[in-house]
């Protein structure tokens, strides 16, 4: 278990109930988290589809965190993801991510194995909008929000304009990471 996690031991349930059943409205994302939160071994291997101890572990870390925990930290996981793969992460946003997920071995299995149960576990359309948010201030606008950029209107001709748009990685309208 993470020890950034300060509670009490839960008993995994063996069968959970069908109609006290969230987890078809968890993300990829915050199945990770859920998992990661849970007394899953870090070197547990996929057992194949239908993999009970799985979904006991997922409601397990949805009793221990709560579900609007869980998705925070999903939420922040997520922005970090995409900070992470344009190479924009900062040494504060690093370091917040690190106290959030400790262990990146334990992050990299969760993610694995809930990337796994998405093919046997069907995700509602309202967990797919879960937001990116960065932990910090924007590595590309320090939160101004706009960038000032040159718009190339016409390249033959030189035409191009000047002016703010929504910033591409902290903005959601406009195109935002």
């Amino acid at each position: 278990m993470p020890a950034t996690l300060v509670v009490e031991h839960v008993r995994i349930m063996k069968s959970p109930a069908p109609s006290a059943s969230p987890i078809e409205e968890l993300s990829g994302m915050e199945r990770a988290v859920a998992l990661y939160a849970s007394d899953m071994p870090t070197r547990y291997r996929y057992q194949g589809s239908h993999d009970g101890n799985l979904v006991a572990w997922i409601y397990q870390g949805i009793a221990r965190l709560g579900r609007e925990e869980i998705r925070r930290n999903a939420s922040h996981l997520a922005g970090h993801r995409k900070l992470w793969l344009r190479d924009m992460t900062t040494p504060e946003i690093d370091r917040r991510h690190h106290d959030r997920f400790p262990s990146k071995r334990r992050l990299g299995i969760a993610e694995e194995l809930a990337s796994d149960t998405v093919s046997w576990i069907t995700v509602a359309p309202t967990a797919r909008n879960l937001p990116a948010v960065i932990d910090g201030p924007c590595p590309k606008c320090d939160d101004a929000g706009k960038l000032w950029v040159n718009k190339v209107i016409d390249e033959l001709s030189g035409w191009f304009e000047e002016g703010y748009v929504p910033c591409w990685v902290c903005k959601t309208e406009g195109g935002a990471a």
